[in-house]
């Protein structure tokens, strides 16, 4: 039994864990704080599934999107770890480079769900009305068509925050092959 593969392995479970956790909770105090039409917590607690459905697929989003960042990160840590050509490598920069990118992936996450949503406000806002305040009124329909955008927006800008992750951490050396003529 290799019991640093299991240790390794059993170690990047917590980190997920840990992630997993702190990707839930600090995505949503972020993304409540950037609405300004009105209180999501408020709302959610007066039974508002409008605003439960958003507040919901916005959670989503954010954890695809940092799981997308984070297999390439834990892929590449769990090579240099376990491989024991990789041994070689700078471990200790393996885990900056990986801690800078994760929260990279953070910034790209809120930064793109805030954005979106206000896109999304500016360019369905009617003469009367506009998508934020439906939410407040209850609008159901409002809050599955904003669910449905932020998940899409998810699924693609997902995929270019993995694109990103693979490019910016270093893969670690895993030893040379030499090709004879």
């Amino acid at each position: 039994m290799d019991w640093l593969r299991i240790g390794v392995s059993a170690a990047e479970l917590l980190v997920t864990i840990v992630m997993a956790v702190l990707t839930v909770f600090v995505v949503y105090r972020a993304l409540i704080k950037t609405n300004t039409d009105f209180d999501e917590d408020d709302q959610i607690i007066k039974g508002n599934l409008a605003v439960g459905l958003l507040v919901g697929a916005l959670l989503l989003a954010a954890a695809n999107m940092m799981h997308q960042a984070f297999k390439p990160v834990a892929d590449t840590v769990h090579m240099a770890l376990t491989n024991p050509l990789a041994k070689e490598s700078a471990n200790w920069k393996l885990g900056l480079y990986s801690i800078a990118n994760l929260g990279l992936a953070f910034f790209i996450v809120v930064t793109t769900l805030s954005f979106s949503l206000r896109l999304f406000g500016r360019l369905t806002r009617a003469k009367d009305t506009r998508p934020g305040k439906e939410l407040f009124k209850g609008n159901v329909a409002i809050g599955v068509i904003l669910s449905s955008f932020v998940l899409v927006i998810s699924l693609f800008v997902g995929e270019g925050v993995k694109a990103l992750t693979k490019a910016l951490v270093p893969r670690p050396n895993v030893g040379r092959m030499m090709i004879m003529e």
